[in-house]
Formats: C-alpha cells, structure tokens, sequence
C-alpha cells in the first residue's frame, strides 16, 4: 500500500513539472498573416494595369494611393521615380520588365510598412 502512494506522488509531481515547462514556453507574439501576400497581389495587380495600357505618372500615383491608402511608397518607370509618403526600413516590391513599340521599359513598385508580421 505504501508503494501505490508513493508512485501517485511521483506521477503527480511530474504532471506538475510538465505543466510549468508548458507554461513557460513563449507563446508566439505575433500571428503571421496574409497581409504581406495581400500588398504583394496588389502591387502585381497594378503592374499589369499599368503594361496593358499607357498612363502617365500622375495616374499611377493617384492608382497607387487607391490601391494602398494610408500607406507610404515608390513607383519607378524607366528612369522616373514618384515618391508617395515617407520611406521606412522595410518594403514588399515588385518589378515588371516589358517591350513597347520595341523598347524595353522597367516598371517598379515598392510599398513601405509601418508594421511587418
């Protein structure tokens, strides 16, 4: 009888162990999300509309700030840069490079983050 008590005691104190190893562990701060995926489709949304058809830089700020509002970012076409807000560290790009009546174009998107997950 004294044997069966002293197994329930052990059991229970390594129950109790376990349970504060799993409490100890870190929970993760932060949930990865889709929004980084989100800003990326977005951004090739937008390069396509713009190869398809011929828009000037003034077009592409004002599709940039619908397509991405409260956001900060860059849109660079050949040699041109539109600068829309403040830059930060980090960004999602994308880049197109395509052929116009046989000349070759380089359109760039960079979306600036406040916050990345």
């Amino acid at each position: 009888m004294k044997n069966n008590g002293f197994w329930l005691s052990f059991e229970a104190i390594i129950s109790m162990a376990l349970l504060g190893l799993l409490l100890s562990v870190p929970l993760q701060e932060t949930r990865p999300g889709l929004e980084n995926l989100h800003i990326f489709k977005k951004e090739n949304d937008l390069l396509l509309l713009w190869t398809k058809n011929t828009v000037k830089l003034e077009e592409m700020k004002k599709d940039f700030e619908t397509a991405f509002p409260n956001k900060s970012g860059t849109v660079y076409f050949d040699a041109e840069k539109i600068a829309i807000g403040e830059p930060t560290e980090k960004a999602i790009s994308s880049k197109v490079i395509f052929f116009r009546q046989m000349q070759k174009h380089e359109l760039r998107i960079v979306v600036f983050k406040n916050d990345f997950s």
